[in-house]
């Protein structure tokens, strides 16, 4: 996939980023344009270093309460050793330029640079997803760039028995998250397939305005109808979203 985002307009909503890499050596940082493939920082994007000694409370908070219960779930023994670091590096801020997303090539190679000096983890703030640096490498740095792999996908159940399937993360493209209810389990595969279109167009700049034909790998199509609501303050995604019921997405045939 390209860095080019084809359907982009600025709506004044512009990416969010923050990221936290444990471990870091910063004696040791460079950043190579040919091995990390990084024109720039982001503008407005910042690189703090953290360490015990001086932040200690802070760097606690980070991976404390909830988000260390999720952690220590997930992965157990990473989030031990991210728990004993002295030091980390946190890449956040509110991206500028956003008409293409060469600020996510440049994130992610800043990253690796990073983990490079010795790191031994990143925790990506926006999904709450925990890499190791051998997945950070494998996942993200070393294949070509995947919107969806940025972006988390949840479930959970409804009082009704059907299922509530929803994203974090779509704010790393400015764009807002995904929430689609009353999910049949013999459905989820579908509602998944079609979030993930829905991460593809918003990391390509879209904004979703009006009924939509969306189609699944599967080569099934869906006409959705999502409902903007501009909530940034909602814990479910920290971020505006799109609100939708499965059972009001029509599968259609591709004649009509």
């Amino acid at each position: 996939m390209s860095y080019d985002r084809l359907y982009y307009e600025d709506l004044n909503t512009h990416p969010f980023l923050f990221y936290v890499v444990f471990g870091v050596n910063m004696d040791d940082f460079s950043v190579s344009k040919e091995r990390h493939h990084v024109d720039e920082i982001p503008e407005e994007v910042i690189l703090r270093i953290l360490t015990k000694e001086s932040n200690g409370k802070y760097m606690e908070s980070l991976i404390g309460q909830q988000i260390g219960d999720l952690l220590s779930k997930d992965k157990p023994e990473l989030y031990e050793q991210i728990k004993e670091t002295t030091t980390c590096a946190i890449f956040s801020g509110d991206v500028v330029k956003d008409e293409n997303l060469n600020y996510m090539k440049n994130t992610i190679g800043i990253i690796q640079a990073l983990l490079e000096t010795g790191g031994i983890g990143v925790l990506d703030l926006q999904t709450f997803t925990l890499y190791s640096t051998e997945e950070w490498k494998d996942k993200i740095f070393t294949p070509a760039f995947n919107p969806c792999s940025h972006v988390k996908i949840l479930f959970s159940d409804m009082e009704d028995g059907s299922l509530w399937l929803h994203t974090r993360g779509l704010r790393k493209f400015g764009r807002p998250d995904v929430s689609i209810e009353d999910v049949g389990e013999n459905d989820m595969k579908n509602a998944s397939d079609i979030i993930n279109q829905m991460i593809y167009y918003s990391s390509k700049g879209t904004f979703f305005k009006k009924s939509t034909k969306l189609h699944t790998p599967e080569g099934k199509s869906y006409i959705i109808n999502p409902s903007f609501v501009e909530d940034y303050d909602n814990p479910d995604f920290n971020n505006a979203y799109y609100k939708l019921s499965w059972k009001e997405c029509e599968e259609c045939t591709e004649t009509e």
